[in-house]
């Protein structure tokens, strides 16, 4: 059963006040995340986290050619994926499977800097040390997790770092009370890689589907490994065989089937395919031929072939729970603007043929920035979106300036770079456009407030740091009504990165108050209407501040006038003319009435 989504907006033009309202839809729960609620305290610390939202429509077009068609193929071969890795007692999996992905697709991309680090994603994304947000993930340490924290992980730029600065074996270390671990050693780490582009792939629960199939193949033929979650026990091995008693050593084969309903326990990498492995060789036969093939993080001599196995396209879960990292480089941006510190944790339908979405930014440092990327969440493939930069003056975004445009291609987030030069103002917005195309329902994905301990994160949300806008003209804060007097904030998933202009570069900088460009296209777009704290919006003559619309993400030390020209200092002469008659005033009424002591 949908939860129904109400947005209460309060509009106040000079003493009139009129209430009005826009239905939206929350996402659907997904029947393996009905049954991960259902399950005990203990029983969900063992288990992977399960996509929340049922899932939508699965074809991709991140592929230009029907080469995935083809009737084997391994990213091993042509020496596409890091080696095996060995987690050893640890409950890292979902680190070693995401950091698999990254390490592929910087293969794919001719870069090798080797392993990654999954003890720093493992203590950044944990409540007992230290993760740098007021918000804070709500995963004990070594207890589960799953791939859509990585992906937080990695959005915020906190890492990937190299296995070398912080070795796996630090973990180990940790689980054996051999060592200390400090705030300074885990926050001082500066990543190495970005990630521009995160594929959400899920799949109703059971066999994996025909589409489903084709879209992860395309995925790996194009990006490198994909992480995906799995049930795992031996006992659905084709043969379990004990080499030595007394040491334990077990060699497990290497087909694997499981046709159960239990969860993910476990997260691989999937690096390729093989359609003609027959279903005889699997314990329990599956009903077709076919499988995947996974490199595991159990080290080279524990399971299947060196580390690899296969595992039935008929597997309950392989195909439920895939998340894939691309379009990675060694590019990291100077400055990472977003409020989603945790990750975008469900979705929301609307029934509104357009939206605007908009998150509001104050300029971090008192370098001159040049908006490098924008990168925000989309809920669907095959919607139509347009990204937008805006002035925020005194409340009102300003002079929209058209970024980039294009159509979703998956769910999941989705990075755009600006075909033109921008510097950011002291304050700016980011704008989203949605437009749904050929019949597609018109999703958001977002991050909602949460501190129930059903999410692996406590999620708060900055106050007047987000709005939407069903005709870019009025817009309005997001409260959702999920169930009679229970309301929730939400905040929408968008980012905007940076880089610091460099003194040394030949390129030529236009101040952010001169690109204001001939386009009608892009002027003739509607302002935004100023926001009160209390919801107010002032249609007309906004005199509000900047810390009226973006309330308290304004740090103290930040001024909340707009600075014209962050390059130059410049002082314009009628500020000059201006202070000169104040003094001028102040030394002729202290003559003549002296009432003024200097």
């Amino acid at each position: 059963m949908k939860k129904v989504i109400t947005f209460f907006i309060v509009l106040f033009i000079g003493i009139v006040n009129v209430q009005a309202t826009d239905t939206l839809e929350l996402c659907e729960y997904s029947e393996e995340y009905k049954a991960w609620l259902r399950l005990s305290d203990e029983e969900k610390k063992e288990t992977v986290v399960p996509p929340i939202c049922k899932s939508r429509k699965l074809d991709m077009d991140l592929l230009g050619n029907n080469s995935y068609a083809m009737d084997y193929f391994n990213l091993a071969d042509s020496g596409k994926v890091t080696g095996v890795r060995d987690q050893k007692e640890s409950g890292a999996c979902w680190a070693f499977a995401s950091l698999a992905s990254i390490e592929s697709n910087l293969l794919m991309n001719n870069i090798d800097i080797s392993f990654l680090s999954p003890a720093h994603l493992e203590l950044m994304t944990q409540n007992s040390l230290y993760t740098p947000s007021f918000m804070t993930f709500n995963r004990d340490f070594n207890v589960g997790g799953n791939m859509y924290l990585a992906a937080a992980y990695f959005l915020n730029n906190w890492g990937p770092i190299k296995e070398s600065d912080m070795p796996f074996q630090t973990i180990i270390d940790l689980l054996n009370v051999t060592r200390t671990i400090t705030e300074e050693d885990v926050t001082s780490k500066e990543p190495v890689a970005s990630v521009d582009n995160i594929l959400y792939l899920t799949n109703d629960q059971g066999i994996c589907s025909n589409n489903s199939i084709d879209s992860i193949k395309q995925y790996i033929v194009n990006y490198g490994a994909i992480a995906a979650g799995v049930y795992f026990d031996s006992n659905y091995l084709d043969y379990v065989k004990v080499n030595d008693i007394e040491s334990g050593d077990i060699e497990m084969g290497p087909y694997y089937y499981y046709n159960g309903s239990t969860l993910p326990n476990h997260a691989v990498a999937i690096v390729g395919w093989d359609d003609t492995i027959d279903a005889s060789h699997f314990k329990n036969k599956p009903s077709r031929d076919g499988a995947w093939i996974v490199k595991n993080s159990y080290g080279s001599n524990k399971v299947g072939n060196e580390g690899y196995f296969y595992i039935s396209y008929d597997d309950t879960n392989i195909c439920t729970n895939t998340v894939g990292f691309y379009n990675t480089s060694l590019d990291i941006n100077d400055e990472a603007y977003y409020y989603d510190d945790l990750g975008a944790n469900t979705y929301v339908e609307v029934n509104n043929d357009v939206s605007y979405l908009a998150n509001y930014f104050v300029k971090n440092s008192q370098e001159i920035e040049k908006l490098d990327k924008v990168t925000f969440a989309s809920g669907i493939s095959g919607l139509n979106y347009t990204v937008y930069y805006a002035k925020n003056i005194e409340g009102r975004l300003e002079d929209w300036q058209e970024i980039g445009s294009g159509v979703t291609t998956h769910d999941g987030y989705i990075s755009v770079y600006p075909d033109k030069d921008i510097y950011v103002d002291n304050s700016y917005g980011i704008i989203v456009k949605f437009e749904p195309s050929d019949s597609v329902d018109h999703v958001i994905l977002t991050a909602v407030e949460s501190t129930d301990d059903d999410y692996y994160a406590n999620y708060q949300i900055t106050d007047n740091a987000s709005r939407i806008s069903f005709d870019g003209n009025v817009w309005q804060k997001i409260v959702l009504e999920i169930e009679e007097n229970e309301k929730v904030d939400v905040q929408l998933a968008i980012r905007a990165y940076t880089d610091y202009y460099e003194e040394d570069s030949d390129e030529e900088i236009i101040p952010p108050q001169e690109e204001n460009p001939n386009d009608e296209e892009i002027n003739s777009n509607p302002e935004v209407p100023n926001i009160d704290d209390d919801g107010t919006i002032e249609v007309e003559n906004p005199n509000g501040s900047l810390s009226d619309i973006v309330g308290d993400i304004v740090p103290s030390d930040t001024p909340t006038e707009i600075i014209e020209n962050p390059q130059t200092g410049v002082i314009s002469g009628i500020s000059i003319i201006i202070v000169l008659t104040i003094i001028g005033v102040v030394i002729y009424y202290k003559k003549k009435n002296k009432i003024f002591k200097i």
